[in-house]
């Protein structure tokens, strides 16, 4: 779809990262979310092609699932989806990303290796802080830093 493998990774870490939140917040991270803005080593960056489409679903059983609102595509990714039907229908249903667990306000993400294509995020796990501000969430790693906002 375009989206660059190492920002989209980033992101989708970023998504997990969140839904360790809702273990030990009251479940705020519970329900659907979407990219706000991300920071790169102190720069805000533009999202990545298409990331507006990705909404991101936290269980509350733990699970992270990327969805796809193809309704909110860019017109030419839009039509590569409605030449490829059956993606499309796998993206709108979802597809499970990871597990995660949550200490204080640090979460540890492990993705499952379940989902369709590569796994994207490079290591085993990964650990991120969390920060939530309404029905905004924050994910800070080492140097970059996403937010989401919740999708009402």
């Amino acid at each position: 779809m375009g989206i660059a493998p190492r920002n989209l990774a980033f992101v989708l870490l970023a998504g997990l990262a969140l839904t360790a939140a809702g273990c030990s917040s009251g479940n705020k991270i519970v329900g659907k979310w979407k990219l706000a803005s991300m920071t790169k080593d102190g720069r805000e960056e533009k999202a990545p092609p298409g990331s507006e489409a990705a909404i991101f679903e936290f269980t509350a059983d733990g699970n992270l699932n990327l969805l796809l609102d193809t309704n909110s595509l860019p017109p030419e990714q839009k039509a590569q989806m409605e030449q490829d039907k059956e993606t499309a229908e796998k993206m709108k249903k979802g597809m499970l990303l990871g597990k995660y667990t949550v200490s204080g306000d640090t979460i540890e993400v492990s993705p499952t290796g379940k989902a369709d294509g590569p796994n994207l995020f490079g290591k085993d796990k990964e650990k991120s802080k969390l920060k939530f501000e309404g029905d905004t969430m924050t994910i800070t790693s080492e140097k970059e830093s996403v937010k989401f906002s919740r999708v009402k």
